[in-house]
């Protein structure tokens, strides 16, 4: 049954819940309605009933002899009782019929009802001829000590025909409601979703080579902002698609470059013979293509990994001063190379970082400023603080970087100069890598012109003291 229910459209199952539950409703609506008229139809019976019963008790009285009379005078055998005085049977102990008063011939009469249940006071209703119907108040009615028991009795027909009338109505009426709410649901629900279709329709009609194309969004608030909530996912996988389009593009062009390099020196050097020194020097040639092309491949995972969140994230608390400090130590030989100087100045402050990715974020930014820094500047990095954040800042005196290209500097494979960078061997991924590893760890990169001149890169992680 659910696997079924699954099945059906939303259109179906928003009709079906709709027609049953005002079918429900409906129902409930006219059982109660029906009861509460004929309760209301009921009571002036009864009232009635009981009015007719305290009257006669104050006209009825039976003497000794078993007399009736009424208002002291005997009411004869075989009188036909007056319509407009109270209808009443005196039955004796034994169940025995003693007198019945109405305004009835025997000869209209199909059936006589029976005598009443003994001692006690019950209401009933009875057909005595195929047009009449009875409504009755059955009492004790004690004579000379003997628990004889008297009936009154009224016409029930108009009530009842009320009542059937009633019913009448609602069974014809009940099915042509429900059929109408059956299908105004399934009009309703298919003029609401509507829009849906419509939205189905355009999605599926939207592939990768139209990523482009967008969903109307409407006034709807529901499917407006399913609409909205679609259409900022398809921004996301347009600008996905491009970032990857891009980034193969770039790395194609990246791997390119080594591999052309490395066939056409093995092309070179099988043209003719050569001493055993040109061979080496084609080899050596080659090695070093081979192993950028090596450092490319691995630059190319480290970002991958990074980007990908790098699932073995190890934080711990560190005191960031003397991080920084001892980092400093181990990369000094990148300046001792260039003839260049290091000057650290720290403030204490305690982040909470993973030590092998934050050394490698500061190993990047302090390789590019020793590569772009002249022979003999000094490059200053800064530990301090700033409300609640803890900031590395790498300073060089290099060029710097053109106000147009700033914003670019993470990117994958960017270079602000394209030349230059071959020269020092990079690949345009450092900052890329960086910027990556510091959005797992929850900080971020900033770049600021220095002055006079130079750049200044900073590391910003929340600050693990701060309150």
């Amino acid at each position: 049954m659910s696997a079924w229910w699954q099945q059906r459209t939303l259109r179906f199952r928003l009709a079906l819940w709709y027609s049953l539950g005002g079918a429900v409703l409906l129902a409930a609506f006219s059982a109660t309605l029906y009861f509460f008229v004929a309760q209301r139809m009921a009571q002036p019976l009864a009232k009635n009933l009981q009015t007719d019963l305290q009257t006669i008790h104050e006209h009825l009285s039976i003497g000794p002899d078993l007399v009736l009379r009424w208002d002291g005078e005997v009411i004869p055998a075989n009188e036909l009782w007056d319509a407009h005085d109270p209808w009443f049977e005196l039955w004796d102990e034994q169940g025995r019929l003693v007198r019945r008063l109405w305004p009835f011939t025997e000869n209209r009469l199909d059936r006589l009802p029976a005598a009443p249940v003994p001692g006690s006071e019950t209401v009933s209703v009875f057909r005595i001829s195929q047009d009449i119907r009875l409504r009755s108040l059955s009492a004790p009615f004690p004579v000379q000590g003997r628990p004889w028991m008297i009936r009154v009795m009224r016409i029930h027909e108009p009530a009842g025909e009320a009542l059937g009338s009633l019913l009448a109505i609602m069974m014809v009426a009940l099915p042509l409601v429900v059929g109408l709410l059956v299908a105004g649901g399934y009009f309703i629900t298919r003029r609401w979703l509507k829009p849906l279709e419509l939205m189905v329709r355009q999605a599926e009609g939207i592939s990768i080579r139209n990523l482009s194309q967008r969903l109307p969004e409407g006034s709807d608030a529901e499917l407006g902002r399913l609409a909205a909530a679609f259409n900022s996912t398809l921004s996301r996988l347009e600008d996905s698609f491009k970032t990857l389009d891009r980034f193969v593009a770039d790395a194609s062009h990246e791997l390119r470059t080594p591999l052309t390099t490395l066939r056409s020196v093995g092309e070179v050097g099988l043209r003719r013979s050569r001493t055993v020194e040109e061979y080496q020097e084609i080899i050596g040639s080659m090695l070093e293509e081979a192993q950028r092309l090596q450092q490319l491949v691995e630059r190319l995972l480290e970002l991958a990994s990074a980007e990908g969140g790098v699932r073995h994230l190890h934080c711990e608390s560190l005191a960031l001063d003397r991080f920084v400090r001892n980092c400093v130590s181990d990369l000094g030989i990148l300046a001792e190379i260039n003839n260049q100087q290091i000057v650290t100045t720290t403030t204490a402050c305690t982040v909470r970082a993973d030590p092998v990715l934050l050394r490698q974020v500061l190993q990047n930014l302090v390789d590019n400023a020793t590569k772009y820094s002249p022979q003999g500047s000094t490059i200053r990095i800064t530990v301090a603080t700033a409300g609640s954040e803890c900031r590395i800042s790498v300073a060089d005196e290099g060029p710097g970087i053109p106000s147009g290209h700033a914003r670019h500097l993470a990117d994958r494979f960017y270079r602000v100069d394209d030349s230059r960078v071959r020269e020092k061997g990079g690949f345009g991924l450092g900052l890329a890598i960086t910027k990556a590893y510091l959005r797992v760890m929850g900080g971020r990169l900033e770049y600021v012109p220095a002055e006079p001149k130079g750049s200044c890169f900073s590391v910003i992680l929340p600050d693990a003291g701060s309150s």
